[in-house]
């Protein structure tokens, strides 16, 4: 059964001598009056039967704390509240707030709200022909024309953690975006019974999207490896987001002219499934191997990100799966892997290193030569400009830095500094060492565009992507220091990885990513 918000919007009436028209200009001596709207709020998980591609939301993902309808004449603000009394702004106000304490609970469900009815004030034989609602956001200033307020920038949760929703935006028949709710004479009653009796519907959804995380047999993937005769398994710890927005546009803004790989207008349901999204920085592109893990199952909410559609790849927001690579009993398994060749542990990669240059590089104690020993050198990473963060390089140990080196070449030993000897080292062909098993693997999330479509990847609003790892074979991005930012996703060109995951896409429309890491 469909569950509708039944609203009457209204403020007390109060003498005034001004009204509003054409680019919010006063027309002195008009009088007012009281008027009634009714208004239907229609929630995203109520507009459609349960066809497989939408879910209600969690209670906490469709309360509401406050609601606010504003007011339009052809994009003005048409005021109805002249004394201030309905906010915290000096009026007159082109909104009102909807009193929620009749429903007798904090921040109830927006089906629970119903017959909330309040009196609007407007210029007598003046009528606005626009509405606009949005819930748990609230305006900063006392009016908005409706341009204005599609230029505001919200963020995701608003008043007491409320998730921000507002009108849903979609094309009509005619292919004219539709953005505000027409209101006519006929919505507007002259008792709140007149008004009830035509209320106007907004449909309403939330300005951020969802994505879930799941894998396939609790996260444990045999990843086809095998070293010195061990199985080496790779145990997903947690999920992360990047390049996600936290804010949206408070009013979703569309093209009716895309054309973008899908039908992603559907003004049967007064919803459309894709978006502009900001184009400014991302408010976080980096992670720590070790910090804000998410559970397999658990889930992140994100703002729209849609500008995989100027085929920049690195804009695309992403899920990055962090994994630990693990023995058949579920202990670290610490991988390196150095000229293409795999070994186990770091002092194993410290002494074949060594056994490479012990014969160019010694150590002179009086007068015995010894040459380069595992004990002599060190793993750093990010040692050089331009380092990849995967990268490992070789330096000399506190041990080694304290001995007095000769470098053996055409048959002479000559003498050269600690400074020389790191120099050398720094150049040595660097490793890969996944420390304490530590890696990662990192997808594109996908949206519901055909491949190789503006659409085929994306974040819009009021999705749920469910993205679930069915699959993983290879070792993933080695992690030599899990508390260090990551600047960029990295993907070394010589070892070969593969991830499978499936994402299903809901609106609370749910795209369900299914994937196999590599």
């Amino acid at each position: 059964m469909k569950k509708y918000l039944f609203i009457a919007l209204a403020a007390l009436g109060f003498a005034a001598c001004t009204e509003v028209g054409e680019e919010n200009t006063p027309v002195q001596n008009a009088e007012l009056e009281q008027s009634y709207v009714a208004v239907t709020f229609a929630a995203d998980d109520a507009t459609r039967a349960n066809d497989g591609k939408y879910e209600e939301g969690l209670a906490e993902e469709r309360a509401v704390e406050s609601a606010y309808v504003f007011f339009f004449k052809d994009g003005a603000a048409f005021p109805v509240a002249f004394d201030g009394t309905t906010s915290t702004n000096a009026g007159p106000n082109n909104y009102l707030k909807v009193d929620l304490t009749t429903v007798g609970q904090n921040m109830p469900n927006v089906s629970d709200v119903k017959d909330a009815v309040l009196v609007l004030q407007n210029y007598k034989g003046e009528y606005p022909n626009k509405i606009v609602a949005v819930l748990n956001w609230a305006p900063t200033k006392s009016s908005y024309t409706l341009s204005e307020l599609k230029t505001q920038i919200s963020n995701l949760q608003g008043v007491n953690n409320g998730f921000v929703m507002s009108n849903a935006v979609y094309a009509d028949k005619a292919d004219q975006t539709v953005d505000a709710v027409d209101l006519t004479i006929d919505n507007i009653g002259k008792t709140a019974e007149e008004a009830l009796a035509n209320p106007v519907t907004i449909h309403v959804e939330r300005v951020a999207a969802k994505v879930v995380f799941t894998a396939k047999d609790n996260g444990r993937f045999d990843i086809e490896k095998e070293i010195e005769g061990k199985k080496v398994y790779a145990q997903i710890k947690g999920f992360e987001l990047y390049n996600d927005y936290q804010e949206s546009w408070l009013i979703k803004r569309i093209d009716p002219t895309w054309e973008v790989g899908f039908n992603w207008n559907d003004y049967n349901y007064f919803r459309s499934y894709w978006a502009q999204s900001l184009g400014k920085a991302f408010d976080e592109n980096t992670f720590a191997w070790n910090t804000d893990n998410t559970a397999i199952n658990g889930w992140v909410y994100c703002g729209e990100n849609t500008r995989a559609w100027t085929a920049e790849a690195d804009v695309r927001t992403k899920v990055v799966v962090k994994a630990q690579l693990v023995d058949a009993e579920g202990n670290p398994f610490e991988v390196v892997n150095w000229y293409g060749k795999d070994y186990i542990g770091e002092e194993n990669l410290k002494i074949v290193v060594a056994n490479t240059l012990k014969n160019t590089y010694f150590s002179k104690e009086n007068t015995t030569l010894t040459g380069l020993t595992p004990a002599d050198i060190k793993c750093v990473d990010r040692l050089v400009t331009d380092a990849k963060a995967y990268e490992v390089y070789f330096q000399l140990s506190d041990e080694g830095a304290a001995k007095t080196w000769n470098k053996y070449e055409n048959g002479n030993y000559t003498a050269i500094s600690v400074e020389e000897l790191n120099t050398a080292l720094a150049a040595v062909q660097p490793a890969l060492v996944y420390s304490d098993g530590m890696t990662y693997y990192w997808l594109d999330i996908k949206h519901l565009g055909a491949a190789g479509s503006t659409a085929e990847y994306g974040i819009v609003r009021n999705h749920v992507y469910k993205v679930n790892i069915n699959d993983i074979t290879g070792y993933g991005t080695p992690v030599y220091d899990g508390t260090t930012d990551f600047i960029t996703l990295e993907k070394p060109e010589d070892i070969v990885t593969y991830v499978s995951a499936q994402i299903n896409i809901l609106s609370w429309r749910v795209v369900e990513n299914n994937y196999d890491l590599n």
